[in-house]
């Protein structure tokens, strides 16, 4: 964490250092072909002599052998409805995809005969859930054992040598986010490789040549419009920032308070103006969407009144804060007429307190949610388009954090190995895009 405050005094200025050119790389069989040629990244060029067939492992499969359990009264479907097999936890959520379908068994005794999926169990296989039969020879109560195989993920990097050579460097496989290596010295990274559950063979779609850097991507972010905030801070007076959000706000799948995208956020505002006081309140709930926050009598969240959740607007007043940042995921459905509709109350609530606002756009999530056919598409969410229409009309700040998202394919990086629950909930890089977009708020 220490060297947040140098990476926001040089995140606009850093030097390109992920543009590739150069001949396709391919796949055949079980590996990828790097032909020969210069292939230049930023302002550094390395020359593969030779062409070079690099083998690809499989995805890795694990096998579970009698796990007990409980079958849930509820059907298995999706990822919230049934009883979870614990090897494909993705956290909050078991990895969509992760299980080999064909390999789950449940028996009432461990050596037993098999149970029937339909009458004994119910099975969504794509979650990795089970559930109580039609017609079953057990109860709810009783335990029974599962065995199955699940796969997991992995990102491998494609790298050059300074005289030339190509390999390829395997990462860690994980159950959902997989973290390419970083090259070695010496050695320059023109690409990643995706490798899928359950993947034998590589294919060239899941090639991922490192196209640009971070700092090439091209954002809506806005500069210069928190003007009162700034000032506090560069007066080094006291200045109270509430993030207001859902679930990602409130953490998602960060694998420490610390590395949540506020507390990131905040940590690098304070290296940047360590004279300012700086007060950081987390405003947020899972689930929820703005107008349980603004009108929670006819949005009570989860059914119950907000005296009990603490799901409502006056907790933003009362915390009177300078600045508050706003991310809602779960508003993505917004028609544009509804953004304009809800946005404008929210502004005008936020001036009412003599505060300054930052509305952060959406990250990816998983992209049939979006209405996405892959992970190489652009931004097209009439909420997300909405809302940078909004903050330009208003001339209110945005922090553009869906536009980071966008870019990762061109990163070598296929977004949803960012997702750690597989759908919705970033990981700690994922978390850290939200914090960088907000840096640039306050330049």
């Amino acid at each position: 964490m220490k060297h947040l405050g140098l990476l926001f005094v040089l995140i606009a200025s850093i030097v390109p250092t992920a543009f590739v050119s150069g001949s396709e790389i391919t796949a055949r069989d079980s590996a990828v072909l790097v032909p020969a040629g210069e292939y230049r990244v930023g302002a550094r060029a390395v020359k593969v002599a030779q062409p070079a067939t690099l083998a690809v492992a499989p995805a890795p499969v694990l096998t579970v052998a009698d796990e007990p359990l409980k079958l849930s009264a509820d059907k298995p479907v999706g990822w919230a409805k049934g009883t979870r097999l614990r090897a494909l936890s993705a956290r909050d959520v078991n990895a969509c995809g992760s299980l080999v379908p064909a390999s789950l068994e449940l028996r009432r005794a461990k050596g037993g005969a098999r149970l029937k999926v339909g009458d004994d169990y119910l099975a969504d296989t794509a979650w990795g859930h089970v559930g109580i039969g039609t017609n079953s020879c057990v109860t709810i109560k009783d335990t029974v054992f599962a065995s199955y195989r699940y796969s997991l993920l992995r990102m491998d990097t494609i790298q050059v040598s300074a005289d030339g050579k190509a390999s390829l460097k395997s990462g860690e496989p994980h159950i959902s986010a997989p973290v390419p290596p970083a090259a070695d010295a010496g050695c320059l990274a023109i690409a990643h490789v995706f490798v899928n559950y359950s993947d034998t063979a590589p294919n060239t779609a899941q090639i991922y040549p490192i196209l640009e850097t971070a700092a090439q991507a091209v954002t809506r972010t806005t500069p210069g419009r928190i003007p009162k905030t700034l000032a506090k801070l560069k007066a080094g007076g006291p200045v109270k920032i509430v993030c207001w959000g859902d679930s990602v706000t409130a953490g998602g799948n960060a694998s420490k308070p610390e590395f949540r995208y506020p507390d990131v956020f905040a940590a690098g505002l304070r290296e940047r103006f360590p004279q300012a006081k700086i007060e950081m309140q987390n405003t947020s709930a899972g689930g929820s969407h703005s107008r349980q926050w603004l009108f929670p009598d006819k949005f009570p969240y989860r059914g119950k009144p907000w005296q009990e959740t603490g799901v409502t607007w006056q907790r933003i007043a009362d915390a009177k804060p300078d600045l508050v940042t706003l991310e809602f995921v779960n508003d993505a459905g917004m028609t544009p007429a509804v953004v304009d509709e809800i946005y404008s109350d929210i502004l005008k609530r936020v001036q009412g307190l003599g505060a300054e606002l930052i509305l952060i756009t959406p990250h990816f999530t998983m992209w049939r949610m979006m209405g996405f056919k892959g992970m190489r598409e652009a931004e097209r969410r009439p909420y997300v388009l909405a809302l940078r229409e909004f903050a330009d009309e208003h001339h209110i700040a945005l922090a553009d954090a869906a536009a980071r998202w966008e870019h990762l394919w061109k990163e070598g990086l296929p977004y949803l190995t960012l997702l750690h629950n597989t759908i919705n909930h970033p990981d700690d890089r994922g978390h850290r895009l939200f914090a960088e977009e907000l840096w640039k708020c306050f330049r």
